[in-house]
């Protein structure tokens, strides 16, 4: 009887067998369409990566927007309204210079009255960089010999602004050469000249600097002085230019991150089974996390573009106004 039960136990077991072989074919079957689904995954998200790739094509479209703004910036910091030499009529002068006393400080006061008198125009608040740009050219003109708004070595009144870091979006300059008797006779002959008038009533400055002293001129001691004018860049929106620096941060970690998943992309498209010990499967869910990262960083910096350039807008639209 043991024998017997043993004989109808493999008949059992041989019949099984070819009952699901075709089974294990149907497994393998679902096994492969599993693997081929989770590809189809993989492609679906290679198609969205290439779409934000186009995003980060607007990336740079908006860096060039910046460069843009560069030129703009250049272009309205380079005003500067230099008139001609100041021809001094002999009512404004005196031949008495041991009595004459200049000063900047009232060279101010006076100037900002005549504002006040010409179209009650805001006054000029002083500045000590401009105080100090106005002192080295009275400087320079004496100690060169020359009396013109560009030295004989090619510096303007925009260099020197330059030189001691005032940044401005306007700047002028008037300069005298004379004895004259006092500080109100300066700044009148001043505003009987029309382009030395139009520096001292112009609406778009809000900045003065002062400087006055007498040297030695082509051999004689005479007074000289200098009105340097400005419009801050302060006075228009600020642009964070450390929020570019982390925008050009954030590309460069983006074509890092393109590089890793062309790699992994590589590995896959191979057809490799394993690679460090990690399956298809395995290597696919990196991918997708890696895809994951780098469109959530492209949201980011488009974000941060989006901010920067609002600011860069701000800041051409006001250089625009006062211009």
């Amino acid at each position: 009887m043991k024998i017997l039960n043993q004989i109808i136990f493999i008949i059992i077991v041989i019949f099984l067998i070819f009952i699901i072989k075709d089974n294990y074919k149907i497994i393998y079957s679902k096994t492969l369409s599993y693997l081929q689904s989770n590809n189809g995954i993989y492609f679906n998200i290679k198609d969205t990566l290439g779409n934000m790739v186009n995003s980060l094509g607007t990336v740079t479209n908006i860096g060039n927007d910046n460069n843009n703004f560069l030129n703009n910036t250049k272009s309205a910091t380079s005003v500067a309204e230099t008139p001609g030499a100041l021809v001094v009529p002999d009512n404004f002068l005196t031949y008495d210079t041991e009595s004459i006393n200049l000063s900047s400080k009232d060279i101010i006061d006076i100037t900002n009255k005549q504002r006040t008198l010409n179209g009650n125009l805001p006054i000029l608040k002083e500045n000590s960089k401009l105080d100090f740009s106005a002192e080295k050219k009275l400087q320079d003109m004496f100690v060169k010999g020359y009396f013109e708004h560009t030295s004989p070595d090619g510096v303007g009144v925009g260099d020197l602004a330059d030189q001691i870091d005032y940044e401005y979006i306007v700047i002028g300059e008037n300069l005298a050469l004379g004895n004259f008797k006092n500080d109100q006779a300066l700044v009148d002959a001043w505003m009987a000249s029309p382009g030395h008038r139009a520096n001292i009533l112009n609406k778009r400055y809000t900045e003065i600097g002062v400087s006055v002293g007498k040297g030695i001129y082509n051999g004689k001691s005479v007074w000289m002085s200098v009105q340097h004018f400005g419009l801050p860049k302060s006075a228009c929106p600020s642009i964070d230019q450390a929020l570019k620096g982390v925008i050009d941060l954030d590309q460069s970690n983006i074509k890092a991150m393109e590089t890793d998943m062309a790699s992994k992309r590589a590995i896959i498209d191979s057809e490799t089974a394993k690679k460090e010990g990690m399956t298809i499967n395995s290597q696919i869910d990196s991918y997708n996390t890696l895809v994951k990262e780098y469109n959530k960083l492209i949201l980011d910096i488009k974000n941060k573009v989006n901010t920067y350039n609002g600011e860069v807008h701000d800041f051409n639209n006001c250089i625009a106004q006062v211009n």
